[in-house]
């Protein structure tokens, strides 16, 4: 084992991590498939991004031989499919681009989470639809995905709506071999669920989808400003690289912790 996860703020109700989803969605509201996904891993000092953190949160943590550390990542990929269940995708507003920043985290339930620092997306309709009906905080960006081979070059160029912080990014990676998934590979994407807070509460949206099949990646080339501009100090050392082939998601409805 690579390491162990570190003690959270209600462990006899925390949730374990499992690479399967323990609790398959029946009834799904919204549904996406995500593609092309790389995700780049940076280790960083828990009180740091507990500070970011909003009340009832926890920042969850992994203890690797350096004493218990949380993570932020960096993760570009294209979109598609996305929307209700009950529609149709639609053609244009369906398929964008997309860069998240995120960490992770437990909430007052013990569900061990995904809590978003920032999302830029390159469709409007639907930033304005998950501000307003979801509570992640979205921005819409000028972005671009290409892949050739097995290299991906992925670009945010500009913030459109809202326009600060300003943060811009790029990143080229080289897909390598598949990978058998370390313990901080799953506890880094193993996650079922993502908290948001809207009008000042905190809701957990419980997420389905198959394990994660992760490859090695190398960088090629990497300038990013998307972390600095949620209020993190720069990341330092080289993060840890996954690309996931593409796997199809389904969200439950949100419910309050």
């Amino acid at each position: 084992m690579l390491g162990h996860v570190a003690s959270v703020p209600t462990p006899e109700t925390s949730r374990p991590l499992s690479p399967t989803c323990p609790t398959p969605i029946r009834r799904p509201w919204l549904r996406n498939r995500w593609d092309d996904l790389t995700f780049l891993h940076w280790a960083y000092p828990p009180d740091e991004i507990q500070a970011l953190l909003p009340d009832g949160l926890m920042v969850d943590t992994f203890d690797s031989g350096h004493g218990p550390q949380g993570w932020v990542s960096l993760v570009p990929f294209r979109m598609r499919r996305a929307g209700p269940t009950l529609l149709p995708p639609l053609p244009w507003i369906s398929t964008f681009a997309e860069t998240n920043v995120r960490t992770y985290v437990v909430d007052s339930a013990g569900n061990r989470a995904v809590w978003f620092l920032s999302l830029d997306a390159a469709r409007l309709p639907v930033v304005a639809f998950a501000r307003w009906a979801i509570g992640f905080p979205y921005v819409w960006s000028a972005m671009r995905i290409d892949r050739v081979g097995t290299r991906c070059s992925y670009t945010t160029a500009q913030r459109r709506w809202p326009r600060r912080p300003t943060a811009a990014t790029q990143v080229v990676i080289e897909v390598g071999e598949p990978i058998e998934p370390t313990d901080l590979d799953v506890f880094l994407t193993a996650r079922w669920g993502t908290v948001a807070q809207r009008h000042g509460r905190l809701l957990h949206h419980p997420v389905d989808h198959p394990p994660w099949a992760l490859h090695h990646a190398d960088i090629v080339l990497l300038a990013d400003s998307a972390l600095t501009a949620c209020g993190l100090t720069a990341p330092t050392g080289e993060p840890l690289v996954r690309w996931a082939e593409p796997l199809d998601a389904r969200f439950g409805r949100p419910t309050p912790v």
